[in-house]
């Protein structure tokens, strides 16, 4: 996790695959509503969490939501 304190710049591509990720999604699922092949999918992942300074995609969800960069009907959700 990110340690200091500058913002976190997300493109709205970024927050889609978080949102994506959140909700559950396989990186094939992930990929097929984001157009793009399984494997940009796992590029974007890779680099939006070396940004994100999360080694595992419960930090990366944890961050984000943290950040509120999940929408509200996810982290109900998610918490349920």
């Amino acid at each position: 996790m990110r340690t200091d304190c500058r913002p976190l710049i997300v493109t709205p591509w970024d927050r889609q695959a978080l949102q994506l990720l959140a909700n559950g999604l396989t990186t094939d699922d992930m990929a097929a509503d984001l157009g793009v092949s399984a494997r940009e999918c796992e590029t974007l992942l890779a680099n939006l969490f070396a940004v994100m300074g999360a080694a595992t995609q419960a930090e990366a969800i944890a961050d984000a939501d943290r950040r509120g960069l999940l929408s509200a009907a996810t982290t109900t959700a998610s918490a349920a």
